[in-house]
């Protein structure tokens, strides 16, 4: 007796088969697909795409015709061929080539969705609804049982896979991580608003939820740097203080090593904080360095450390207690140089220019006045720019932005519709000062240079610290006919210092 062919079901016109599950072609749905059966499918299309389900069963003659496409072999390591099927139907518009999926992709379908609710700690699955602990024995049946008897509106009914709310959730947590927000912003109404329409269905994590997910990415990422501190052989740490308020005093510590394919890796390790109470001492300095080395694991491996420490705790007896050099960083050198190299004329002068900056960004009136001007005399539309008592680069950037805008500044003071003459007279910079600061700016320029290039995060090479500071001393800070009294006292002042804390011969050359 002759069999008789199967009627085909008319959903596989909007779906296709992926192994052991099938893809929605209209929204990219992915369900279980186990024995043949339809049902998942036809319930997915009269909820979601009710037009299309809608449509009357096709008859046999007029059902999408099944053309057989030959098999295409893929990378050896492939078992089997593929068999790739295109179905011709005016409605529904499929690619000769469907998208194929790597094997990551195929990997994270498996994963059932109870890991959407659950994370997992030691010996323990935490539910982040409520916050139950649970035994976990590599089985999911306590988890699911609990979803089902606790959180049953969780539960997927219509086989929306769970595993897009999981993704959606890490993506949430990278972001947080990168761009550094705060993680209260999950608890936002804005942001929830957000997710609820772009996302089906979507169970916003609560901020612990978000913590916890942090928190594994860290211990992660220390796995990741404790195995690639174990394979090198040498590491150079960074002390780096800083103070976040005027009580508050931290050290955080870096490292920088080189991989075995010779890629120059650095990474934070760990930040302690001072005490505020008492002077800063070698003994507690040095002793939390040791603390980083050992809890990483690379006693033996540190070849020095570079701090930017200005008042020599790391010197000295911090020597005698391990086993690596220390070294003050050139940018903090160089600083401290600049430094003693300011006479009181030329912190006079800064103080002026400091003074004139702030009027023009306190004033609305003056601001507005500059911006006129500018536009009249064909000058850059610029701002002012203030310096920073904690950065001398700034001094530098300061004058180079007054000397662009001087006149277009010397109209506004001028202008008595504007500037008051009492108020004209306390900001007016001298002409021997302008003179002074068009002559001591390009000195300036060249010392930023310098902290430019030593500075620069990638490819820095110690090499470069003794031919930039011999360049500097032998022709940069070398007095000129030219030059002002203040600046050439400078120069000789700066040349000093490096030669003292470079340590570099007078007679050298």
């Amino acid at each position: 007796m002759k069999r008789v062919r199967r009627r085909r079901s008319s959903v596989w016109d909007c779906f296709e088969q992926v192994g052991n599950f099938v893809r929605c072609m209209k929204c990219d749905a992915t369900l279980k697909y186990c024995g043949g059966a339809t049902s998942s499918m036809m319930n997915h299309m009269s909820r979601h795409h009710p037009s299309s389900a809608a449509a009357p069963p096709l008859d046999e003659d007029e059902k999408p015709v099944i053309c057989t496409v030959q098999c295409i072999e893929e990378d050896s390591s492939a078992s089997s061929d593929i068999m790739q099927v295109a179905i011709m139907s005016p409605s529904v518009n499929v690619s000769a080539n469907p998208p194929e999926r790597d094997y990551g992709e195929r990997k994270r379908l498996k994963r059932s969705s109870v890991w959407d609710i659950f994370i997992k700690v030691d010996d323990e699955v935490h539910c982040t609804m409520c916050d139950t602990k649970l035994k976990y024995r590599s089985s999911t049946t306590s988890m699911m049982y609990h979803i089902k008897n606790k959180h049953p509106d969780t539960m997927p009914n219509d086989g929306v896979s769970l595993a897009t709310h999981a993704e959606v959730t890490e993506l949430i947590t990278r972001m947080i991580e990168k761009d550094m927000l705060p993680i209260s912003m999950v608890t936002g109404d804005g942001f929830r608003e957000l997710l609820a329409y772009t996302v089906h269905s979507y169970k916003m994590p609560s901020a612990g939820d978000i913590t916890r997910l942090i928190e594994g990415h860290f211990h992660e990422k220390v796995e990741e740097l404790v195995v690639q501190l174990g394979r090198v052989e040498k590491v150079a740490l960074t002390a780096d203080f800083w103070t976040a308020l005027p009580f508050q005093r931290y050290i955080t510590v870096f490292c920088s090593f080189i991989t075995e394919d010779w890629q120059g890796k650095s990474a934070v390790l760990q930040t302690h904080k001072l005490s505020s109470d008492s002077h800063v001492t070698t003994d507690s300095v040095t002793e939390m360095l040791v603390s980083t080395v050992q809890t990483w694991g690379i006693a033996g491996k540190v070849t020095a450390c570079v701090h930017n420490n200005t008042q020599d705790v790391l010197s000295g007896g911090a020597r005698t207690r391990v086993t690596w050099d220390y070294a003050t960083c050139f940018a903090t050198t160089l600083q401290r140089a600049v430094s003693d190299g300011l006479s009181e004329d030329l912190t006079r002068i800064i103080a002026a220019a400091g003074k004139l900056v702030k009027h023009f960004s306190h004033s609305l009136l003056a601001s507005e006045a500059l911006e006129q001007k500018q536009v009249q005399m064909c000058l850059p539309q610029h701002k002012l720019i203030q310096s920073s008592k904690a950065r001398w680069d700034t001094i530098c950037d300061m004058f180079e932005r007054l000397l662009e805008q001087r006149w277009a500044i010397k109209a506004v003071l001028s202008d008595r519709t504007i500037t008051n003459r009492q108020e004209a007279q306390t900001l007016e910079i001298e002409d021997d000062c302008w003179q002074i600061i068009e002559n001591f700016t390009p000195v300036l320029a060249t010392l930023k240079w310098a902290t430019t290039v030593i500075s620069a995060e990638t490819e820095v090479s110690i090499s470069n610290i003794y031919p930039i500071t011999f360049s500097l001393i032998q022709t940069h800070l070398v007095p000129k006919e030219n030059d002002v009294d203040q600046v050439s006292e400078f120069k000789l002042k700066v040349q000093k210092s490096l030669r003292n804390h470079m340590e570099v011969g007078i007679n050298q050359s």
